[in-house]
């Protein structure tokens, strides 16, 4: 598996707007093929905000990247964007486990 995590820095004041931007998210993602798991974040204190993706392989992502899917996604981000800066972090899984309880 592959995991990747845009970590975004956002103004504590505008972190209601991001979240609304990202509402939606989770549900497209869930149609995107490889994509096993999407969650933003919202650091309790501070200004971090998180994008988690998980992939069942790097070539997953690459394709969801190429895609014409995440350019739509991605066309106006720049335009009403409240992060001040963003850095992209890529793992891959060794060791892990999923609990539905």
């Amino acid at each position: 598996m592959y995991v990747v995590m845009n970590v975004l820095q956002v103004p504590a004041a505008m972190k209601g707007r991001m979240r609304e931007m990202f509402a939606k998210s989770a549900e497209r993602m869930s149609n995107v093929p490889g994509c096993l798991e999407f969650q933003f974040l919202s650091a309790k204190e501070g200004d971090k905000q998180v994008v988690y993706t998980k992939w069942d392989s790097e070539e997953s992502f690459k394709a969801w990247t190429e895609s014409d899917n995440f350019r739509q996604a991605h066309a106006h981000s720049s335009d009403n964007n409240p992060a001040t800066g963003s850095q992209l972090e890529i793992y891959e899984v060794m060791h892990g486990a999923t609990y539905q309880k």
